[in-house]
């Protein structure tokens, strides 16, 4: 899982070297959505968000779980779980072409320990991003590792 996720992330940021200083208005609207993704899953929550942004044939990628087929397993994963701990993240390069873009950046994950102690794993990750037809943009792969702490955000 871990190889897959490197090697996506690869080729995300060597086909391209662009930042976001890329004058590239459809990398732009990329990062933008990824940003307003964010802010939505704070405001509404991550059930509610990852449902939203979601492309109909995703595929998410998650640490030791198969992947997320669909948005119709999507909803059904969510519905399983009675989560009210906080995700949050911060797009760091982005870019787009036609009809297909990628951000990657780094997330941050906070929760409580069986034990009720707040603790925070945190990672990065890379999103894949399909252009509507309506010129929206949704998720179509999204996923990430766990990685040492960081101040990236």
């Amino acid at each position: 899982m871990k190889k897959l996720i490197i090697l996506l992330t690869a080729i995300a940021l060597t086909s391209c070297n662009h930042y976001t200083t890329d004058n590239n208005s459809e990398s732009q609207a990329v990062l933008n959505t990824d940003k307003e993704f964010n802010d939505y899953c704070a405001k509404n929550g991550q059930a509610a968000a990852f449902v939203k942004y979601a492309d109909s044939s995703l595929i998410a990628l998650g640490e030791g779980r198969l992947p997320i087929r669909g948005i119709e397993e999507l909803k059904q994963d969510y519905a399983k779980r009675h989560d009210s701990n906080k995700l949050a993240w911060m797009p760091e390069r982005g870019e787009a072409s036609g009809n297909m873009g990628y951000t990657f950046g780094w997330w941050k994950y906070y929760t409580k320990t069986r034990a009720g102690h707040d603790t925070v794993y945190q990672g990065d990750y890379v999103t894949v991003w399909k252009k509507q037809k309506d010129g929206s943009w949704k998720y179509v792969l999204d996923g990430g590792n766990d990685t040492p702490a960081h101040n990236k955000f």
